[in-house]
């Protein structure tokens, strides 16, 4: 009983501590875009290495849906295959290191010539170097999001997600990505590309750095293994990349809950995905 009990008492805290920083962090009014050309099923492109294959051999699977991509996919050639209609971003770091804000803000302009449908962190209107990198592009339509880290009553979280005041504590661009698509119309969302497999990836050197081989479909074949950078700019060390993995993987779990509350799905369509919480399909 004093177990359940100190657990209430954790998750009343965790849920007060969210009220806290949605006062001080989000935007209480936030637009949604509102058309698309298939309002039920939406298909979320993860850049996992297992995307390419995906798109090649299930493209009947792929056509008709509507789809939503999400950080350095613009600088593929899938980019302009495909024309998501919905472009997702959470990294902090593009508000940070100006390589990585010049490589996607101006490729974005550059390429999209149909009207896409752009969702940006709040905390990035913060930032003016990137805005006037799109602003010549009128098929780009700009929509703010929150990526306030929500915890607490599964139920009070539920209610904050559908207001979109916050998310599950966004440590990945997937995590806003499945909680943007459970607040839009779509009845079914699903996850390609989402592999989620670094485990075997990581490795300590003999100097005791932390290094982790993050393979992108696009970059599959150039990526090496590198220190993963922290929002600090410096290098993360081992248990604040498990820590990281444990809230990533635990994250998917509450927007399972939450999909379900509102009648929703949330379907993994990776070949091999480390994601345990959401229904698989083979496709």
């Amino acid at each position: 009983m004093g177990e359940k009990v100190m657990k209430w008492f954790g998750m009343l805290w965790q849920s007060l501590l969210s009220v806290v920083k949605i006062v001080l962090q989000s935007k209480l009014v936030t637009r949604l875009p509102g058309h698309f050309s298939n309002p039920d099923e939406l298909l979320i492109l993860a850049n996992g290495p297992s995307l390419k294959r995906t798109v090649e051999e299930s493209a009947d699977f792929v056509r008709g849906k509507t789809l939503l991509a999400v950080n350095f996919c613009v600088t593929s050639p899938m980019f302009e295959q495909l024309k998501p209609e919905l472009y997702l971003i959470a990294d902090p770091l593009f508000w940070i290191v100006p390589e990585k804000r010049e490589q996607l803000f101006r490729t974005m302009a550059e390429k999209t010539t149909w009207d896409m449908n752009f969702l940006v962190p709040a905390r990035a209107l913060k930032n003016k170097e990137w805005q006037p990198l799109l602003a010549g592009n009128p098929h780009i339509k700009l929509y703010i999001y929150n990526t306030t880290p929500i915890e607490g009553f599964q139920g009070f979280c539920n209610w904050i997600f559908s207001k979109g005041w916050g998310v599950p504590r966004p440590h990945n661009v997937l995590i806003p990505s499945i909680a943007m698509g459970i607040r839009l119309p779509f009845k079914k969302i699903y996850l390609a590309g989402a592999d989620h497999s670094w485990l075997p990836e990581i490795t300590v050197t003999d100097d005791n750095v932390v290094l982790m081989h993050q393979k992108h479909f696009y970059d599959q074949n150039k990526s090496k293994a590198a220190t993963v950078t922290q929002e600090n700019l410096h290098s993360a060390r081992l248990y604040t990349i498990l820590y990281h993995m444990y809230v990533a993987f635990k994250s998917y779990f509450v927007l399972e809950d939450y999909a379900r509350s509102r009648g929703k799905e949330v379907i993994n369509v990776t070949p091999g995905s480390y994601i345990d919480a959401f229904k698989r399909m083979k496709i």
